[in-house]
């Protein structure tokens, strides 16, 4: 072999250990970053979408590695958030609200959940109780933080029922069913979205219970549950917290759109095995109703974008009602420029 040709191979050979090590580089999968979400409440059916995105990968696709925590109530996930223990959390609008308004918490909506309020009471089947002013003197079981006791003010404005007539008992949020079922309490508020999971626990105990009134049906018509982080994130984050959106829509979609309960379900016990799989899936097909509402089904509006006129009534309704600090201006409360899509 010629000097010449030897040059060349030495030359090739050394082109060929290049691109290989260049190829091995960008072979190395990039290191996901740590992403936590704090739902408002104990993990059931309605969080069936974030468990599929996570359960699917679809939370890694985009760089994130998500762990989903348990919740305490709306108001106490507001507060961590904005504390920073986690990424993005789930909670009720009015509790972004009223931490804006009389403390400034730095928290802002980044999509709308639940374009329906979910709220609910529920009572014993056998209860006496048949109209929400019989709750007047009752005893009801509240978890700490809960966005129905947040709420309260405005169910009496809307139900007649006298201020401040109910005693409070707070527990955690687990054993408020048993309170209910074992007459320990009146009446319990809760999501209409649980009532399969509650009636299964009362059935198990030679028991019933039944809805006494879904606020939405006494005129309770304003945005509601929400994705939120806080306001720095959203200025220097926008990139993760968009990525983390469309992940969440993405399982919002499969799981919820295109019916796969069951399997969306699974995922939910796969992580938290004392979770019941009937009343979760009676939880997650409720709550896909609450997110796939008639204007996002009709094509109005998209999955998670806030309509400013909606917003600004539900800001006056509970500035009104729970005698805010002050009214809020909308744009401090919420952001729909990180979703995937707007109409």
């Amino acid at each position: 072999m010629t000097r010449a040709a030897r040059v060349l191979c030495t030359v090739a050979a050394v082109a060929l250990v290049a691109s290989l090590a260049a190829v091995s580089v960008t072979a190395q999968p990039k290191p996901l970053r740590p992403w936590t979400l704090i739902l408002d409440f104990v993990p059931t059916g309605e969080y069936v979408p974030h468990y599929t995105a996570l359960e699917k990968g679809w939370y890694k696709d985009e760089g994130l590695d998500v762990k989903i925590v348990r919740g305490q109530g709306s108001a106490d996930t507001v507060k961590r958030i904005a504390a920073g223990q986690g990424e993005t959390g789930i909670a009720d609008i009015s509790t972004v609200i009223a931490g804006r308004a009389n403390t400034d918490i730095k928290v802002k909506a980044i999509a709308l959940w639940y374009r329906r309020p979910p709220h609910g009471i529920f009572v014993r089947a056998d209860s006496p109780i048949k109209t929400p002013r019989e709750l007047e003197g009752k005893k009801l079981a509240i978890s700490p933080g809960n966005s129905h006791q947040v709420l309260w003010p405005v169910f009496e404005k809307l139900s007649g029922l006298k201020p401040g007539s109910v005693t409070w008992v707070t527990m955690d949020a687990a054993s408020m069913p048993p309170a209910l079922i074992n007459k320990v309490t009146d009446a319990v508020p809760f999501f209409v979205v649980h009532e399969a999971r509650i009636r299964k626990i009362a059935k198990q105990q030679n028991a019933d219970v039944r809805v006494l009134t879904a606020w939405a049906d006494l005129g309770f018509d304003l945005s509601s549950t929400s994705l939120i982080a806080r306001e720095e994130s959203i200025a220097k984050d926008a990139d993760g917290l968009k990525a983390f959106l469309r992940a969440t829509l993405k399982g919002a979609d499969y799981a919820f759109r295109q019916k796969h309960f069951d399997e969306g379900v699974g995922y939910v016990v796969k992580h938290h095995p004392e979770v019941d799989p009937d009343g979760a899936l009676g939880a997650a097909q409720v709550a896909a109703r609450f997110v796939y509402a008639e204007e996002v089904t009709a094509g109005k509006m998209a999955v998670g974008q806030f309509e400013p006129a909606r917003l600004e009534k539900t800001r006056d309704t509970y500035t009104q009602y729970l005698e805010l600090k002050r009214k809020v201006p909308i744009e401090e409360l919420y952001t729909n420029d990180l979703l995937p899509e707007r109409k």
